[in-house]
């Protein structure tokens, strides 16, 4: 009888861990609960960023492992975290990747939109293609699956790790004189 009751709580106590909201835990903790993003939190990690996806209220364009797997130069010196200057620009490249407020697909199909990213730099995400577009046109990267809620914000799978272009200026030439 003992045995019984102990697997009907056991059971219960499964049940009851499936039927908490989807959402419960934050940002962070949802991406690493997601193989899908495994190489990412492991990025996330090796460059001490872990505070920036469970606090304030955030969107994050996900790229998935798949996606940083066909990254062009692959993603080996952003999972190390050793060299200031790689760390620098993992940073760079994942704090382009967050934007502040909560957006889902829903709210940005059919226009475009301009965006804070975490960055502190602007970023377009182009609702009126399809699949919605995040970033530059060469160097941005495609929504690739259904958003995901977290706690403190939407995580948004994507087919590439997006990269910010800067506009070039060229400098005045001094005048003659």
């Amino acid at each position: 009888m003992m045995k019984k009751t102990g697997l009907f709580l056991a059971a219960l106590a499964i049940g009851a861990l499936g039927a908490a909201p989807a959402f419960a835990a934050n940002v962070y903790e949802t991406l690493k609960s997601d193989p899908q993003f495994s190489t990412l939190t492991k990025i996330i990690e090796a460059n001490d960023l872990k505070f920036r996806y469970t606090e304030g209220n955030i969107t994050v364009f996900a790229p998935t492992d798949e996606a940083l797997a066909n990254q062009p130069g692959g993603v080996d010196d952003l999972l190390v975290g050793d060299n200031p200057s790689n760390k620098e620009n993992a940073r760079a490249l994942l704090l382009y990747s967050i934007v502040s407020g909560r957006h889902t697909p829903a709210s940005l199909t059919g226009k475009v939109t301009e965006a804070t990213t975490l960055q502190r730099g602007k970023v377009t995400i182009d609702g009126t293609q399809s699949p919605i577009h995040y970033g530059h046109s060469k160097f941005g990267a495609n929504v690739s699956g259904d958003a995901i809620e977290a706690s403190n914000g939407v995580i948004i799978p994507i087919d590439a790790l997006p990269i910010p272009v800067f506009e070039e200026t060229t400098p005045m030439a001094p005048a003659i004189q």
